[in-house]
């Protein structure tokens, strides 16, 4: 048989299936492996929205203050790194005082101020921890100093932290 040019060969029927049966799982496999890369351990959980503790930025101090809104929009692409930080329901505020090197990376990243109590303690300590593995753009000018106030949970609660 030609189609074309091409010979068609016949297709053993019970070879078929193993190819198709092979197919399908690496198909299945990659699709469990992306899924898993996304963080979705279920077709209900990718539907199902997660309840996300919401993360606000107050009073954004940047040195040299040009680079302020870089460094504004960078704390806004780790948003959820910071609200991995504080369980559903969870509401306060950690001050940070940090410093970046030429390239960018966080070199220091302490807290200033926090609400939270002395048993909350983790949650502050894991902003701590988001923030240093944030990464700005390197600077011209060598170093950023940056404060913030990361405020995590409902707007209105822990707005002020305890000095």
């Amino acid at each position: 048989m030609m189609a074309q040019g091409y010979p068609l060969r016949a297709i053993d029927p019970r070879r078929a299936g193993v190819l198709y049966s092979a197919a399908m799982k690496r198909f299945l496999i990659g699709s469990v492996f992306t899924a898993c890369a996304l963080g979705v351990t279920s077709p209900a959980a990718a539907q199902t929205p997660q309840s996300v503790t919401p993360v606000a930025f107050a009073g954004l101090r940047v040195v040299p203050s040009p680079a302020a809104t870089i460094v504004r929009n960078v704390f806004l692409r780790n948003r959820a790194r910071f609200a991995a930080c504080a369980p559903a329901g969870t509401a306060g505020s950690v001050s940070l005082r940090m410093a970046t090197d030429a390239n960018g990376q966080v070199s220091t990243s302490i807290i200033r101020r926090s609400s939270f109590a002395a048993e909350q303690q983790a949650v502050a300590r894991c902003v701590v921890a988001a923030s240093r593995a944030m990464r700005f753009p390197g600077s011209v000018q060598g170093t950023l100093d940056i404060e913030v106030n990361v405020v995590l949970g409902t707007p209105d609660a822990g707005a002020a932290p305890a000095d």
